[in-house]
């Protein structure tokens, strides 16, 4: 159906945006259309462009990776920097080139606030613990090299596969995404507007 309308209407002007809805301007109608879910977006009022809903995109990209969560096998030592090795990670979350997120219903955080500091403590080969939660698999095996590095051992427990509800709306430069659109439309261009 997305794909249709976006063959149907290949180009438009955003008119009006709220926080559930858009309308959209096209050479024939003036459409609206909700989304539920949503979970960032970036939407300019009077934007033209083209209208798409890729399947494959690079800001789905990390919304479709598979995630790991990444934790410290527990031994009899310390780590001997732990502030060293908490500085290691947070600067290699920082230059990995992709976003991610760790996904609670409709909100995101960025990766930097995933590391658990409190876990990264010098007892943590001790007692073994959590570095990351719901990373995708590269993130975690970068991290993990970092921690080999400072004699930390790691291993990782995938997390369950599942198909990303999220899907792309693109209207030239500006984008949502969200779970689910629903577009109606609101009426057609008047007989002496399509001239």
């Amino acid at each position: 159906m997305l794909t249709q309308f976006a063959q149907w209407y290949p180009a438009g002007r955003i008119r009006y945006i709220q926080s559930t809805f858009l309308e959209l301007v096209t050479d024939t109608e003036v459409h609206r259309i909700d989304f539920r879910g949503k979970l960032t977006c970036r939407l300019q009022r009077g934007t033209y462009g083209p209208v798409s809903f890729p399947p494959q995109h690079p800001l789905l990209e990390a919304l479709h990776v598979p995630l790991t969560m990444l934790l410290a096998r527990a031994t009899f030592r310390d780590v001997a920097d732990a502030p060293t090795l908490r500085r290691a990670i947070r600067h290699e979350l920082q230059q990995h080139p992709a976003k991610w997120y760790d996904f609670y219903r409709h909100t995101w955080t960025w990766c930097e606030q995933q590391l658990a500091d409190y876990n990264v403590l010098p007892n943590l080969t001790r007692t073994g613990g959590i570095i990351l939660q719901s990373v995708p698999l590269p993130v975690a095996q970068a991290i993990a090299r970092i921690c080999a590095r400072y004699e930390v051992e790691t291993y990782s427990i995938p997390q369950h596969p599942s198909t990303s509800p999220f899907q792309l709306l693109l209207i030239g430069r500006d984008y949502i995404i969200a779970e689910e659109f629903f577009i109606s439309t609101l009426c057609g261009m008047p007989w002496h507007a399509r001239r």
